[in-house]
């Protein structure tokens, strides 16, 4: 790209990627402030209401400090002090792995559930706005986005997201998206950002 700068409007106007990039930066600008704004409300960090949303949908095994440190691009220090601000506010607690001392899941309290609800309102704008696309534009939307998720989880920018395009199920075939897991060809809307059924492929395979 030589010296074409991302952000300057002048460069931009002729580099189509750029403008793309400059969208996107908008589009994160924008969530990260109803996030903000949500958590400022109820005295929490963004970071604090992401993962009691998280806590209230995801299942057990993946409760722990060290998945959402994953799920979260973020460090387990980070979480940790996250959850034990939490913690402090009664909205979750701890309950030790059986089997292993040293382990524990996290869960919500009654009030970190109510909590949960009330602050994972935040994206409804997001939501009003994207549903007044067409279908068929929504689902190319979702296409297109979930490439550029795979191809920064293959570039090591992001850790690799539990969607279609990581996991082992997943192929292409007569130039469209298949799961192997249902047997079935897959349109473009129903790929899953965050599938239950998700599995990595063996590590053979990513060798």
């Amino acid at each position: 790209m030589g010296k074409t700068s991302i952000f300057s409007p002048e460069q931009q106007a002729g580099n189509l990627s750029s403008k793309v990039v400059a969208a996107l930066e908008r589009l994160s600008a924008t969530f990260r402030v109803l996030l903000w704004n949500e958590a400022k409300q109820h005295g929490l960090s963004p970071i604090q209401v992401q993962l009691l949303i998280f806590l209230l949908y995801y299942p057990e095994e993946k409760r722990t400090v060290t998945h959402l440190a994953h799920y979260f691009n973020m460090t387990k220090a980070t979480i940790s002090d996250a959850v034990k601000s939490l913690e402090s506010k009664q909205l979750l607690t701890r309950k030790i792995t059986e089997g292993d001392s040293r382990s524990h899941s996290l869960h919500l309290t009654k009030e970190g559930k109510a909590m949960a609800r009330k602050v994972e309102r935040f994206a409804i704008p997001m939501l009003d706005v994207v549903s007044q696309l067409p279908e068929d534009k929504q689902a190319t939307l979702l296409e297109n986005l979930l490439q550029l998720i795979y191809q920064l989880n293959q570039a090591d920018v992001i850790t690799p997201q539990t969607m279609c395009q990581n996991c082992r199920f997943y192929s292409q075939k007569n130039g469209g998206h298949y799961c192997n897991l249902v047997k079935s060809p897959l349109k473009a809307g129903d790929l899953r950002v965050d599938c239950p059924e998700f599995q990595f492929p063996p590590a053979e395979e990513l060798e």
